[in-house]
């Protein structure tokens, strides 16, 4: 699970005044304090509806300061999660897939959810047969600076993280 830690002088807008405890002396907080901004959404997992929820999440993406590779990095991971909840989490063809995204800091982090059938540990593959596919978590896992699969009976979650250098420098 990621959790992020603040780095040294960062200002994230809390009191270490030991008589100010749990608040913020306005002379240390900023107009350009970092605020999180969100974005969730909902669709079913069908592959069209999959490639609507990339398209929303890069004009999402629109909105930060990040240079084009890592842009093009978040897009095809996510979209790589996207399409395994579309091609593996619903046997019936019948169920939802959710999209959450995050920036705090200099960080972004995108998360997608589904209630399918999960992961299995092994996934057998008859002898000889050739496929083009396969290599979406692998992929996923080398295009974030981290990533998180939690995969049961009852559903996936693929937390996805990125600390992108044009948000540390954007200030």
């Amino acid at each position: 699970m990621y959790r992020h830690t603040p780095e040294i002088g960062v200002d994230t807008g809390e009191s270490t005044d030991a008589g100010q405890a749990g608040t913020t002396a306005p002379e240390r907080f900023s107009a350009e304090a970092v605020v999180a901004s969100t974005f969730e959404e909902l669709a079913p997992a069908l592959p069209n509806e999959m490639a609507g929820l990339r398209r929303k999440l890069i004009h999402w993406l629109d909105e930060f300061p990040l240079d084009p590779d890592s842009k093009h990095d978040i897009t095809l991971a996510t979209y790589e999660a996207l399409a395994n909840v579309a091609a593996h989490a619903y046997s019936d063809g019948h169920g939802w897939a959710r999209l959450q995204a995050r920036r705090e800091g200099d960080a972004v982090t995108v998360t997608v959810t589904d209630t399918g059938c999960g992961i299995p540990s092994t996934r057998p593959r008859p002898a000889a047969v050739r496929t083009s596919g396969g290599r979406g978590l692998l992929l996923i896992d080398q295009v974030t600076d981290q990533s998180d699969i939690n995969s049961s009976a009852t559903g996936t979650t693929v937390r996805m993280t990125w600390r992108p250098a044009a948000l540390r420098h954007a200030g």
